[in-house]
């Protein structure tokens, strides 16, 4: 029954790497069409790929994961169905970008990012400043720094949700917004040095401590990783194959830290004591290269998914729209709406984990099928479609929207990983806080310097 799906799995590679092609003749590295594409290549297209690959997966029982979603089995006909699913949603939508963006292949196109380095400097400056002060607090409300180490990570939210209530809600928006704002502002960086080719490692070091800061303080690896995929794509936008490659060459070191990271985070006070556990766990697993790379692309999020197609219809109700009417109704207090349903994350925990207080990602096609069943496989393109054109839009204005770009690439990452009202509100709390702050006045000189060398000629 496996073999089924190589050919399948071929033809969606070919097809998503043509897409890329198509979306990369742009005036800048970053957009959303090119963030939502490298979302759904790192979070969808490379764990079904892996599953394929391997012929299912079990997640390892010391992660404590329910049977309901723990394992999959691609010898097993129930999965024909599912994987059948989300083929077809991603190769319809990468089958848009190709049909509607004809010819946009050229390689060699000159992106251009002009921008003021001085003002840049001061934006990843003043975020990660705001990033220290709610390290800061999280230490001072976890009541310490030896209480804040032996709280487990995502437990923290929870109880400062019950000590502050809808108030925590609106500070931990803006936390993650400036956390967002801030590595837009160092995927920028970045990108100017290496159309430049010329590297401040001060700065660089910076952005390097804010963002494992970030992931000590939250657990999270997700904002290496949005900074991971924005420098891969700088690094192709601007023909750097050479460090691709070392990049490449250093990607075993990279995947065994993200796998190691999701074992010890609960307690960091313990990694001593946890260390010589996660050797025989990882002694003891059947494919430990196998785990790690589920582990690094966030691979649980395909299982769930791959058993959602199965159970919602059938077992559980669909949502029908219900989880993206949150992105209007979150601005309510629940003092004032007392029945305001949680969010999808937060809901799907509830059927799968029972009891737990938790969360779980689906992905975006997750997401859309929990609500509206098999029309996933249409609505996938059609919001492609959307994208894709607030893309074009926005990229013909570059010069003066370069951070927003670059938070609407890192934005759509995340959409493609995870629920549209907590991405929605996210990026509707940095534009706020870009706007309050000006941190994208004067980001841009008025004019181009390619256009005035055009001129000048």
């Amino acid at each position: 029954m496996r073999f089924i799906y190589f050919p399948m799995i071929a033809v969606l590679v070919w097809s998503y790497s043509r897409a890329l092609q198509c979306a990369r003749d742009e005036r800048t590295p970053f957009t959303p069409l090119l963030g939502w594409l490298s979302g759904l290549g790192y979070f969808v297209v490379a764990p079904l790929s892996i599953l394929v690959l391997n012929g299912g997966y079990q997640i390892p029982t010391f992660y404590g994961v329910n049977d309901r979603y723990a394992s999959v089995n691609l010898s097993d006909s129930r999965y024909l169905i599912p994987v059948l699913v989300v083929w077809l949603s991603l190769l319809f939508a990468f089958q848009v970008v190709t049909l509607l963006r004809p010819g946009n292949t050229n390689s060699s196109t000159a992106w251009d990012l002009p921008l003021r380095d001085q003002k840049l400097r001061r934006v990843i400056l003043i975020t990660l400043a705001i990033s220290c002060l709610d390290c800061w607090f999280t230490i001072w409300r976890a009541g310490g720094l030896d209480s804040f180490l032996l709280t487990h990570w995502y437990l923290r939210q929870a109880e400062s949700f019950a000590a502050f209530g809808d108030a925590f809600v609106l500070y931990a928006q803006f936390s993650l917004a400036n956390q967002m704002v801030f590595t837009s502002a160092g995927a920028l960086f970045t990108a100017r040095a290496l159309q430049l080719r010329n590297w401040d490692w001060k700065i660089g070091g910076l952005i390097g401590f804010g963002l494992i800061l970030q992931m000590i303080m939250s657990g999270n690896r997700i904002f290496i990783a949005l900074y991971g995929l924005a420098f891969l794509t700088a690094c192709w936008a601007y023909g750097r194959k050479k460090l691709i490659g070392t990049i490449l060459l250093l990607s075993p070191l990279v995947l065994l830290f993200f796998s190691a990271w999701a074992y010890f985070r609960h307690d960091l006070s313990a990694i001593g004591d946890d260390l010589p556990g996660y050797v025989e766990s990882s002694s003891d697993r059947q494919n430990p290269g196998m785990t790690t790379l589920m582990d690094t692309t966030e691979g649980t999020n395909m299982l769930q998914l791959l058993h959602m197609i199965n159970d919602f219809g059938d077992q559980f109700p669909y949502f029908y729209g219900l989880t993206y009417s949150k992105a209007v109704t979150f601005i309510l207090p629940r003092a004032w709406y007392p029945d305001k349903p949680e969010n999808y994350p937060v809901q799907i925990a509830r059927l799968y984990e029972p009891g737990q207080i938790t969360s779980l990602s689906t992905t975006q096609l997750g997401e859309l099928y929990a609500n509206f069943g098999a029309l996933e496989i249409p609505l996938l393109p059609l919001v492609t479609i959307l994208i894709l054109l607030g893309s074009a839009r926005l990229a013909e204005r570059h010069a003066e929207h370069a951070l927003l770009l670059a938070l609407l690439f890192l934005q759509c990452i995340s959409f493609a990983r995870s629920s549209f009202e907590d991405n929605f509100i996210t990026l509707l709390f940095a534009l706020l806080l870009i706007r309050v702050l000006g941190l994208a006045k004067d980001l841009c000189p008025a004019k181009p310097q390619i256009a005035v060398a055009e001129a000048a000629l």
